[in-house]
This record gives structure tokens, C-alpha cells and sequence, in this order.
């Protein structure tokens, strides 16, 4: 249930919550995209804030897994992680669904997943994609953040925000070894392998694989959920 340092940014909620929640998910699975959106819409306002039921008692890790049968779900994933990359340093912010660039990200993604289904992502080369990847980026990240007038969310090191997902996910002009996130890339499916996570979604409960959590899960169910397996005496 660890991550590496550099790959903080895939958690929200506290460090020290009693218990933890891993959504394994691609991003070309619909049936991921409902999850990660119902989770955000529904879950999300039982963990965070002052009122919120269930305040520090939950770590949520989203565990990126491409399947290999959504031929362009590795390029989704790739520029996932390097988001993951760019986000703020800070572990405070990182615990903030409203701060964590990655989280906000991968909502974005999920919204838009359908534009590089196998159909309408067939005729373009993976260069188009990960360029076409980057300006989500550009829009998400940048673009509605300052829209918004909120503080920026992500760390560029002095380089605009489309080069510097760029520079984690452009190929090498020589060789087989591809870009520089494909480390992190090989990470997340080593530990989805490791564990044997064959579909997406699939949750596991503080390193349980736990069934019985659907996609479909309204937020009375996940209220229900929750209120089983939390001790009622640390909310």
C-alpha cells in the first residue's frame, strides 16, 4: 500500500488514516471512468472538509493499470503519471482532492476518455496522441486554474506546462527504450501483476481485494460501505 516518492501524488487523504482504499483503473475502461467519477462525486464530500463523516479516516490510492487490449490505454497512462510527476511537492496538498493535480487530472481524463477509443484513435500515430494528451493538460491544469484564479497546482521547474509533460513522455529518437516515464509505467503494472489484478476496476480494502464494491455504487451504498468498516469511534 506504499508508493514511491516520486509517485505521492497518486494518494489522497490523510497519511495517517486507519484505513486504506486502492481503485485499480484504466483510463479507456468505461467501467473505470464510472467508478473514479462516481467516487469523486459521491465519496469524495464523506472524506473532505470540516462536516465531511468520515474526516481523516481514509487513504484513497488510484492505481493506474493499462490493459492491454485498449491499444492506446498505455499513452493515457503515461501522461497520467507524468502529471503525477508535475504535482505539487507539498504532502498537504497532495492529501487535497482540490490541490492534487493528478486526482484532478485523472477526472479529466475519464471525462474525455472516449477520444482516443480504439475507433476514434485508430488512424492516428502515438505522437498525435500524446500531443493531443498534453493540451488536456494545457486546459485542465492550466488554463481552468487560472480561469478559476486559483493558486497553481502543479511544479514546471521554470518550463511551460506542455513541454513539461512532454519532456516525461516524448520517445527517444533512437533505441527501444522509450520515454522517461515508462519506469513509472513498468511500476504500476508490476504491482497490478504482483497482485493479481486481472480487470478494471478492482478495489482493494487495506490490501484485500474487496468484491463487493461496484462501479455502479451510489453514494448510499458507498455511505453503507464505508460505515461497516470504519470504527464509528474516530468520526
Amino acid at each position: 500500500m506504499a508508493l514511491p516518492k516520486e509517485l505521492q501524488a497518486l494518494a489522497i487523504g490523510s497519511v495517517t488514516a486507519s484505513h486504506v482504499l486502492e481503485l485499480y483503473v484504466d483510463y479507456l475502461c468505461p467501467f473505470s471512468a464510472k467508478m473514479l467519477t462516481n467516487f469523486h462525486n459521491n465519496v469524495v464530500p464523506l472524506l473532505f472538509g470540516e462536516q465531511a463523516p468520515f474526516k481523516d479516516q481514509l487513504r484513497v490510492i488510484v492505481r493506474p493499470y493499462p490493459q492491454t487490449w485498449h491499444a492506446s490505454s498505455p499513452l493515457l497512462h503515461e501522461t497520467a503519471l507524468a502529471v503525477a510527476r508535475i504535482s505539487l511537492r507539498d504532502q498537504l496538498a497532495l492529501q487535497d482532492p482540490e490541490r492534487n493535480a493528478f486526482w484532478i487530472f485523472s477526472q479529466a481524463l475519464m471525462k474525455e476518455n472516449e477520444r482516443w477509443f480504439d475507433a476514434p484513435a485508430r488512424s492516428k500515430n502515438p505522437d498525435q496522441i500524446r500531443a493531443e494528451l498534453a493540451t488536456l493538460v494545457v486546459n485542465v491544469l492550466g488554463e481552468d486554474v487560472r480561469k478559476a484564479k486559483k493558486a497553481p497546482i502543479v511544479e514546471l521547474d521554470g518550463l511551460p506546462l506542455g513541454q513539461a509533460v512532454r519532456s516525461w513522455t516524448r520517445v527517444s529518437d533512437e533505441g527501444n527504450t522509450g520515454s522517461k516515464i515508462v519506469p513509472d509505467l513498468k511500476y504500476v503494472t508490476k504491482i497490478g501483476r504482483q497482485n493479481g489484478i486481472h480487470v478494471t476496476p478492482t478495489a482493494l480494502w487495506n490490501g484485500v481485494v474487496e468484491p463487493s464494491i461496484s462501479s455502479s455504487f451510489s453514494k448510499e451504498d458507498w455511505q453503507k460501505f464505508l460505515e461497516e468498516r470504519i470504527d464509528k469511534a474516530k468520526y
